[in-house]
C-alpha cells in the first residue's frame, strides 16, 4: 500500500492510502530486493509517518483492495490511537481489511458511487488434516474480530448474525447502500478511480465495480489519471518483487536439500 501526506498545516493533514496492504515482512523483503519505485509502505513506516503528525487532525483517503489482515489491523489501531480527531474518506473501493482501517477513524464518509467489500478471510495453507483445521479455526477467529469491527460501526437494528451473513456471503455495497447498514456519511457521486490490484480473494466482484475500475478516467480529470497510474505502478512493483521472492525461495530451497534428504 502506498501512502502519502499531502497538505500539511499546523493543525492537520491528509493522507492518501491506496493499494494493497502488506505486512512488515514482505515489506522488509521489497527493501531488501526491489527499488520500491511505487512507493510501498507497510506498518513499521506508517508507524514512524503518523508519530510526525501527531496532535494534528486526520483526513485520511482510502483506495484499497485490502491485503494482510495483520497489516490492516495494525494500521487501523494506529489510526484509533491518533490524539486528533480522524475522518476517513472512500476514494474508489474500501475492500476487506481496508475496511479495518476505515471504520477505525471518528468520523466516516463515503461517496454513494464508491464502494465497500467485506468478506470472509482467506489464506493458502498446506499441511495434514490436523494442521488445515488448525487453520480454519484461526480463520473463523479472526472472522469474528472483524465482524466486531463491523458491529461497533453498524446503525441501530443491524444485528451481529446479520453481518455474519453479509460477510459469510462477501458483501458489496455502494456507498448509498453503506449508508444503510452502518454509521456513515453519505457524500454526493464524484469521479475517481477504483484501484483494482490482487483480487484472488474476491470471488463475487460485481460487474458494474469490475467495469468501473478497469475504465481509464478522462483525460480532463488529472487527479482521476494519477491515481490510475499510481495502481498500474504499484500492480508492476508487486510483480517484480513477487518474482524476487521466488528467486529467494528456489535458493533456499536447493540450500536446504541436502539436509532434508538427511533427515529421512
Amino acid at each position: 500500500m502506498a501512502i502519502e501526506i499531502r497538505n500539511e498545516t499546523s493543525d492537520g493533514a491528509e493522507l492518501y492510502l491506496s493499494g494493497n496492504i502488506i505486512d512488515d515482512d514482505a515489506g522488509g523483503l521489497m527493501e531488501e530486493w526491489c527499488a520500491n519505485t511505487a512507493g510501498y509502505q507497510w506498518p513499521d513506516k506508517i508507524k514512524s509517518q503518523l508519530e510526525s503528525l501527531k496532535g494534528k487532525a486526520l483526513t485520511i483517503y482510502i483506495n484499497s483492495d485490502g491485503g494482510s489482515v495483520p497489516a490492516g489491523v495494525a494500521m487501523a489501531n494506529m489510526i484509533a490511537r491518533h490524539d486528533a480527531p480522524t475522518t476517513a474518506i472512500v476514494d474508489g473501493w474500501c475492500c476487506s481489511i481496508a475496511t479495518q482501517v476505515f471504520f477505525a477513524a471518528d468520523r466516516r464518509r463515503i461517496p454513494a458511487n464508491a464502494y465497500l467489500m467485506i468478506h470472509k478471510p482467506a489464506v493458502y495453507a498446506g499441511g495434514d488434516a490436523d494442521e488445515l483445521r488448525k487453520t480454519a479455526d484461526v480463520l473463523d477467529t479472526i472472522q469474528r474480530g472483524l465482524e466486531e469491527t463491523y458491529l461497533k460501526a453498524a446503525r441501530a437494528g443491524v444485528t451481529a448474525e446479520t453481518l455474519h451473513q453479509m460477510v459469510n456471503a462477501e458483501t458489496w455495497l455502494t456507498g448509498k447502500e453503506a449508508a444503510e447498514f452502518f454509521t456513515v456519511e453519505l457524500l454526493e457521486a464524484s469521479q475517481m478511480a477504483a484501484c483494482a490490484g490482487k483480487a484472488k480473494f474476491m470471488q463475487h466482484i460485481p460487474e458494474g465495480v469490475r467495469r468501473a475500475a478497469e475504465e481509464k478516467p478522462p483525460q480532463e480529470k488529472p487527479a482521476a489519471e494519477a491515481a490510475e497510474e499510481r495502481c498500474q505502478k504499484a500492480a508492476k512493483e508487486e510483480k517484480r518483487c513477487q518474482k524476487a521472492a521466488q528467486e529467494m525461495r528456489q535458493r533456499a530451497q536447493i540450500a536446504l536439500a541436502p539436509a532434508k534428504g538427511a533427515m529421512i
